[in-house]
């Protein structure tokens, strides 16, 4: 009744030990609830002799180790998690620097002479790894901050324009290296309360990923306006759009589209989840839209122009999720 069909072969071998007057320990097996479920048992089986040696029976204990398995499971994942993650934190952190590394040697040569256009490029290489260098070690950073409890937003009056204007800068010259146009148009006076640094850092992710997502000699735009109590920035590019299957995926942390394009555009797959979790903070939304593969994509993020808490639960799924992965790495 006890021993699932695939099971009842388990019951010959149990049986074969004991006549032969050999326990059994610690066999884990499954066995069928009077529910009908099934529950993960560790067995332990000992004969039964009487005062002459003969084998009477045996005494069986069976222990739920349900709850253990699934922790033993959980830690099994997280040690993959952890060595997926350094790995592939050590692929990214490698890219830049070895092009960081490259050319401030062919810099410092001096029998390599460089004219000022090869000079000019080699400055425009270097300094864009270092930021991308600074990015990756930024989101780590970040990432642990939220997890651990100790962000904290330094909330004061600013023009969000001013704002924009600045992730727009930032992000010009991988722009420029890829022939990608970034239009603009920002209504003046948009003034908020908010954190500077953390809402350059929305854009600037946003603004990134567009360029990053998008192919040589494609568009990407940024629009901010108010439309009644709420500022609302939309970041369109011409890229290579998102599944629809992916769209509610793609806020959470390290995902990545497909293996072969996350490998091929690279990252850590953070940004996003700390672009959800920073405008949240603000008791704002973010969300996405594509028309699919090839389509280009638009985020579209609203914050409200009088401050107020983030919706409670809303902060508490954002932390969660961060959580879950990263105290797989931590």
């Amino acid at each position: 009744m006890i021993i699932p069909e695939d099971r009842l072969h388990e019951k010959a071998i149990v049986l074969r030990r004991i006549r032969a007057g050999l326990p059994v320990e610690h066999f884990e097996t499954v066995r069928r609830h009077k529910s009908g479920r099934l529950v993960d048992i560790s067995l332990t089986v000992s004969p039964i002799r009487n005062a002459d040696g003969v084998i009477l029976g045996a005494s069986k204990i069976a222990r739920d180790i349900s709850e253990q398995k699934r922790l033993r499971q959980m830690a099994d994942e997280g040690s993959r998690s952890k060595d997926e993650f350094l790995a592939l934190l050590s692929h990214e952190l490698r890219t830049p620097l070895n092009a960081v590394v490259g050319y401030a040697r062919m810099l410092r040569q001096k029998d390599l002479p460089m004219d000022v256009e090869q000079r000019a490029k080699a400055l425009e290489v270097l300094e864009r790894n270092a930021d991308a260098l600074g990015k990756l070690v930024n989101d780590v950073l970040d990432t642990s901050q939220v997890v651990t409890g100790k962000l904290r937003l330094a909330v004061e009056p600013l023009s969000l324009d001013d704002v924009l204007r600045e992730a727009v800068d930032t992000i010009q010259p991988a722009a420029r290296a890829k022939h990608v146009t970034v239009e603009t148009e920002l209504a003046p006076g948009l003034d908020i309360a908010g954190d500077r640094d953390r809402l350059r850092q929305v854009a600037w992710n946003l603004l990134a990923n567009a360029v990053k997502f998008t192919p040589v000699g494609g568009r990407v735009s940024l629009r901010a306006m108010r439309e009644g109590a709420e500022i609302v920035v939309r970041v369109r590019d011409t890229g290579s759009g998102i599944a629809a299957d992916d769209i509610p995926l793609i806020f959470q942390r390290f995902w990545q589209a497909g293996p072969g394009m996350s490998r091929e555009r690279g990252g850590l797959g953070l940004g996003l989840a700390l672009v959800r979790h920073f405008v949240e903070l603000h008791g704002g939304t973010v969300s996405a839209t594509s028309a699919g593969i090839g389509q280009g994509a638009e985020f579209i993020v609203r914050l409200p122009v009088e401050p107020r808490a983030a919706d409670p639960a809303l902060e508490r799924s954002s932390v969660e999720e961060l959580t879950r992965t990263t105290d797989d790495i931590s």
